[in-house]
């Protein structure tokens, strides 16, 4: 009679001093849950890492493939790889990786870096994106290589973190080819004429070939989020896109995934992230807390994740009664 919802990114870093953003934050009803539950608190994951460890999968996973069942689309037996567009600058003498909302394509402009992609590397594989950025690459035969997810990427060094493994080499051999291609790619030309950041690459990862080896206890997944319900269909797990009206979500045995403090999180953008939080205390958490109140559920389970670690929040229905019990802050946690 379990619900468990997990919250990607719902862990601010602590600071010495917060933003102004964060200082006023409210947050009630995730604040009094956390406060009344048992906290178990594990080591920081990269957000595709946390998922996989939902469904019994690793950091082997066939991430590439799982994302693109997840968005309806076939995979076949084929061997996959994630290839995500993105933008990578130099700071303080550094590469760093960013995908940013204003890196993504929009339809035309995937096009059109798809077809020139494809004409170049027809002997590697062919390239599926569409608007978005989150391509999936086709290959022509599968690969053995170890990489890091975007979520494990962002907005830091990518020398440690590039493509490694058997075929690390040949990988990165296609990232930097690609940077030369889109280089001087009419797409990138026009976009920096309209002062948006130039698509300046892909980051591949996530190799592999879809196999139904994923395990999973709920009985429905709800998310948005392609790379969860990939995941869940591997399972043989009913999934289905965040439901309009949540009480339909907020049952015994199923899942919920809700990853809109993700973004604002890995880029220390305060002012979006405590807007996501918010939104999510008010739209999900208190309806989850007045289910738990009337019986709905007997316990609801609260995984958060952020850079400074994870924490799992096991509320039973019982706990509500400890009102003396100190209220939980995203904020502050350690």
């Amino acid at each position: 009679m379990s619900l468990h919802i997990v919250l990607p990114g719902l862990l601010w870093p602590p600071s010495p001093q917060q933003p102004a953003a964060l200082q006023s934050l409210k947050t009630p009803a995730l604040s009094r849950l956390a406060g009344c539950g048992s906290i178990l608190r594990r080591p920081a994951l990269a957000a595709e890492y946390l998922l996989a460890s939902l469904f019994g999968l690793d950091e082997r996973a066939p991430f590439g493939a799982l994302r693109r069942a997840g968005q309806g689309e076939a995979v076949n037996s084929r061997a996959w790889l994630a290839a995500d567009a993105v933008h990578l600058r130099f700071a303080r003498d550094a590469l760093l990786l960013t995908d940013a909302p204003d890196v993504a394509p929009d339809a035309e402009e995937a096009a059109a870096l798809s077809a020139s992609w494809n004409a170049h590397f027809a002997n590697v594989g062919w390239l599926y994106m569409g608007a978005g950025g989150h391509g999936h690459l086709a290959l022509h035969e599968a690969i053995s290589v170890d990489t890091t997810p975007p979520g494990g990427a962002l907005g830091r060094k990518i020398d440690m973190r590039l493509p490694s493994g058997p075929d690390g080499a040949r990988v990165r051999q296609w990232m930097n080819e690609t940077q030369m291609l889109f280089h001087s790619h009419p797409v990138n030309a026009a976009r920096e004429e309209s002062g948006r950041p130039a698509i300046n690459s892909l980051w591949f990862w996530g190799a592999g070939v879809a196999v139904a080896r994923a395990q999973a206890r709920p009985i429905q997944v709800w998310s948005d989020n392609a790379l969860a319900r990939g995941m869940a269909l591997a399972a043989g797990v009913r999934t289905a896109p965040l439901p309009a009206q949540v009480g339909v979500a907020l049952l015994p045995d199923n899942l919920v995934v809700l990853d809109s403090a993700l973004a604002p999180s890995l880029y220390l953008d305060a002012e979006a992230w405590a807007q996501a939080a918010t939104a999510l205390d008010t739209q999900w958490i208190v309806p989850a807390l007045a289910a738990l109140r009337r019986g709905d559920v007997q316990t609801l389970t609260l995984t958060l994740s952020g850079d400074n670690g994870r924490i799992d929040v096991t509320v039973h229905r019982r706990d509500l009664m400890k009102f003396w019990r100190r209220p939980f802050s995203v904020v502050a946690s350690r």
